[in-house]
């Protein structure tokens, strides 16, 4: 996750001519560049039509560029190389949608950072900010539809966590024991806000210290960022890709399940508004992951404070980059009293 800087998107188009004329072996013309807006708050995306020549024929495609980012990173650490290493290992699995990976560049010179190349997805992302809960594609289409795009979610979530760990490309990633997550969380606090006081976490790292869950037998691949505005859906509700791999893990998939239902919830509170009448509700998607994934939902609440924890510092992160780069001024002020940390108040009061 990142912050974007502002970027020479002409600039950028010129060198990217050059560089993807070597790698198609003709000259390239690269349409207007589009960066996203500070929704998702991921890594910094160009998104572009190229264009070229086969046999005297045009071709066009449409790609996305994802930079790593070397500065006002939300993450200690982005490891793009590994994220393209997973991208790369779940599509040749072929169960879950992923972006197709066409060239990772590791000279940092032509963008500033390494970045990946990947062949664009049609489809529709739901919105994080305004939430789309409130308003947007989703919230447009009628209760059946909505719920399609839910179960959706939870079902390519699933066939995430039916992926073999131990036998595929993806065993390199070590698992993560409760312990262990839960240790890195207590270190992401220092990175975030140091030796600030903020009460709310530090309880929340009480209660989590004395209630930690036991490893799961088995471990499972862990999406880390498990939420539908991470997914990109097709006409019909389907999942046509799974985005943003950053965060993943392994260790036991009910973290997942939880990121899901937390960013959820959080996107109808923080924003005073009633979530969507035709998704699902709490008890009904755990049954249904739990079907999907052949797995046990014990441990959903331990998870799911765990990661009111882990998100109520991102968010405190964002804040505090937005301001330093100018982009909400004076926002330091609310960085540790803000919609995420409210939430994990929430969450502490609902467990004691």
């Amino acid at each position: 996750m990142v912050v974007s800087v502002a970027r020479d998107v002409e600039a950028t188009g010129a060198a990217l001519e050059g560089w993807l004329s070597d790698r198609v072996g003709a000259p390239v013309q690269v349409g207007d560049i589009s960066v996203p807006g500070l929704s998702g708050f991921s890594n910094e995306t160009l998104i572009f039509d190229a264009r070229w020549d086969v046999d005297g024929r045009s071709v066009t495609r449409g790609l996305v560029i994802r930079v790593e980012p070397s500065s006002h990173q939300v993450l200690p650490s982005s490891q793009l190389d590994a994220q393209v290493r997973v991208l790369r290992a779940v599509a040749a699995a072929g169960s879950v949608p992923v972006p197709e990976v066409l060239w990772f560049e590791e000279d940092p010179s032509l963008l500033g950072d390494r970045f990946v190349v990947m062949a664009r997805v049609d489809g529709d992302v739901p919105a994080d900010n305004p939430s789309y809960h409130a308003e947007g594609w989703l919230s447009e289409r009628d209760e059946t539809a909505q719920a399609a795009v839910w179960n959706s979610g939870l079902d390519a979530m699933a066939a995430i966590h039916r992926l073999d760990h131990a036998s595929t490309d993806l065993s390199w990633i070590t698992p993560r024991e409760p312990a262990h997550q839960l240790e890195l969380d207590r270190e992401y606090r220092a990175f975030v806000i140091g030796d600030r006081s903020l009460p709310v976490a530090d309880r929340a790292l009480e209660v989590l210290s004395a209630t930690v869950p036991p490893a799961v037998a088995v471990p499972a691949v862990c999406w880390g960022d498990s939420r539908i505005g991470n997914m990109i859906f097709a006409v019909d509700g389907s999942v046509a890709a799974v985005l943003d791999w950053e965060m993943v893990t392994a260790g036991d998939p009910v973290q997942d399940l939880a990121w899901y239902l937390l960013i959820d919830r959080h996107h109808h509170e923080a924003f005073g508004v009633p979530r969507l009448s035709g998704l699902p509700d709490r008890v009904t998607s755990i049954e249904r992951w739990e079907r999907a994934a052949g797995r046990s939902a014990d441990h959903l609440g331990w998870y799911e404070l765990l990661g009111a924890l882990r998100y109520a510092l991102v968010v405190s992160r964002v804040i505090e980059l937005l301001d330093e780069t100018g982009v909400l001024p004076g926002g330091a002020a609310m960085a540790l009293d803000h919609p995420g940390t409210q939430l994990l108040g929430r969450l502490l009061e609902e467990r004691t």
